[in-house]
């Protein structure tokens, strides 16, 4: 199906995606119960994952206001160009379900203020050669460093997979991310403590909106900056 996997990536990249990678469900096998593909579509083949990417400019120097505004609009451009990939797939015979870019999700851990989508899409995004996640647990492209947004499709079309990225974008010796972290939530086990990060993160404007404020991580990240 190598014909209809170029046909698929030239239509997702025409309704506004960056980048688009293909992974197969068999690079899903170390995903959590209730968190692979198959548990979203019985008979999947594929995951398809679409990026967007931040404008340098918002994330670097621009207020929180600002921030909050981008991630809502890159969410929901996301979400619709998911949705008519299902459509699309489904003129070609196939099935798919397309995972939320955000909320709403079942996997919620109110003591570790930790949440788990039906399926991650950064892990998905680095199985389909997108990229590789870094010590923030944010997905690094080469293109665009930390500085995209995320969504994911699952098939039952078997395409074929991209290349992993095999380069490393997030060296070893590079821990700038952990240093600038406001709370320390970013641990020497590359993993973030969702509560301790989440406690800070948020600010509440005067009319009560609760909104995205801290992106130290994101921003400090020197891949992908032109």
């Amino acid at each position: 199906m190598e014909n209809l996997k170029d046909k698929m990536k030239e239509f997702v990249l025409s309704k506004g995606a960056d980048l688009v990678g293909i992974a197969s469900v068999s690079r899903f096998d170390g995903a959590p119960d209730g968190h692979k593909p198959e548990d979203i579509l019985p008979d999947a083949k594929t995951v398809i994952v679409c990026a967007k990417r931040f404008p340098n400019s918002v994330v670097m120097a621009g207020p929180a206001t600002s921030y909050q505004h981008t991630m809502t609009i890159l969410y929901n451009q996301l979400d619709l160009i998911v949705y008519e990939m299902a459509i699309y797939i489904e003129q070609q015979g196939g099935l798919a379900i397309a995972v939320p870019s955000d909320e709403p999700y079942y996997d919620w851990d109110p003591d570790k203020l930790h949440g788990r989508g039906d399926l991650s899409h950064k892990h998905a995004a680095q199985a389909a050669g997108l990229g590789r996640l870094g010590k923030n647990s944010l997905l690094i492209t080469p293109e665009f460093g930390n500085r995209v947004q995320l969504v994911s499709i699952v098939t039952n079309l078997d395409l074929e997979p991209d290349p992993l990225v095999e380069d490393e974008l997030c060296p070893s010796e590079c821990i700038i991310c952990i240093k600038s972290c406001p709370v320390k939530a970013i641990t020497d086990q590359e993993q973030v403590n969702q509560r301790v990060c989440r406690s800070y993160m948020f600010l509440k404007l005067p009319k009560g909106q609760i909104i995205e404020s801290c992106r130290e991580c994101r921003k400090v990240c020197p891949i992908g900056v032109k």
